[in-house]
């Protein structure tokens, strides 16, 4: 019955933070995009722009996702159990978020930065879904690099403080 009930409790977190790492990556692409209103050009019908933010949101997803695995192995057997499971995926999912928008952040600066020739938002607006998707490939291409390297700070995480 506890496992039920602990089973209940992470998929509630995952769907609390699913919501909130849509907010987050629509926040990082407003960010990126210095200023320029994603609502009014998604109400227009500009893929590009949507593209770009699923992209940002599915790469959110991918470096978040080891942090909702508790590797229970390093923790205690009993009744305190229980709380360490929840306390460690917890303090992962905060880890997570965090490296899941310094990764997303850095993706893109560091390609921009590395593009100068083109201007990427400006292409963005203008509904270039070449540029989309090659900014898409590049933010989901770095998060699914990335996501080995989480995954291993999850288990440091759960190992250091358990």
């Amino acid at each position: 019955m506890q496992e039920l009930l602990l089973s209940l409790i992470q998929l509630v977190i995952a769907v609390v933070l699913s919501a909130i790492a849509a907010f987050l990556a629509f926040y990082l692409f407003q960010w990126f995009s210095r200023g320029v209103d994603e609502w009014q050009a998604l109400r227009q019908g500009n893929a590009a722009v949507g593209i770009v933010l699923g992209a940002v949101l599915v790469a959110v997803a991918i470096v978040l996702r080891p942090a909702l695995f508790v590797d229970q192995t390093a923790l205690d057997v009993g009744s305190q159990a229980f709380t360490q499971v929840l306390l460690a995926e917890a303090v992962q999912l905060g880890v997570g978020l965090l490296l899941a928008v310094v990764t997303v952040v850095l993706s893109l600066y560091l390609f921009a930065f590395l593009t100068r020739g083109i201007d990427e938002v400006e292409e963005l607006m203008k509904g270039n879904l070449a540029v989309a998707g090659l900014l898409a490939g590049v933010v989901i291409g770095v998060a699914l690099m990335v996501s080995q390297a989480v995954d291993q700070i999850m288990h440091l995480v759960v190992t250091v403080l358990f």
